[in-house]
């Protein structure tokens, strides 16, 4: 019988000890992790990084875009040959759109057949 006493004695001891250690580790874990504020703050540091970085890249292809209009051929000529190209090009324009009337009539002549 008093086997059995110390039996269940112990048993409760250690559902004791088994509740205390839970409690423990819930009240423990609910404030180990990281506050509202401080989490908050991480979250709008990254969404304000993610802002910037898309700003940056739109800038950057916006240049892209406004430099190879100008200067369409940069990447594999030399700054004389650039100027001598567009000053090509504009004369090759100049005279495709100034063409005598013969030239015209026969272009529409071509183009009706």
């Amino acid at each position: 019988m008093e086997n059995n006493m110390n039996e269940l004695q112990q048993q409760r001891q250690m559902l004791e000890n088994t509740t205390k250690l839970l409690s423990l580790l819930a009240s423990s874990s609910s404030s180990t992790p990281i506050t509202p504020v401080r989490t908050r703050n991480v979250v709008n540091a990254i969404y304000i990084a993610g802002i910037v970085f898309m700003i940056i890249v739109f800038l950057v292809l916006l240049w892209i875009n406004l430099c190879s209009r100008q200067c369409w051929c940069w990447h594999d000529t030399s700054l004389s040959n650039r100027f001598n190209r567009r000053l090509l090009i504009k004369h090759s324009i100049v005279r495709n759109t100034s063409s005598s009337p013969e030239n015209q009539q026969h272009k529409k002549s071509t183009i009706d057949f």
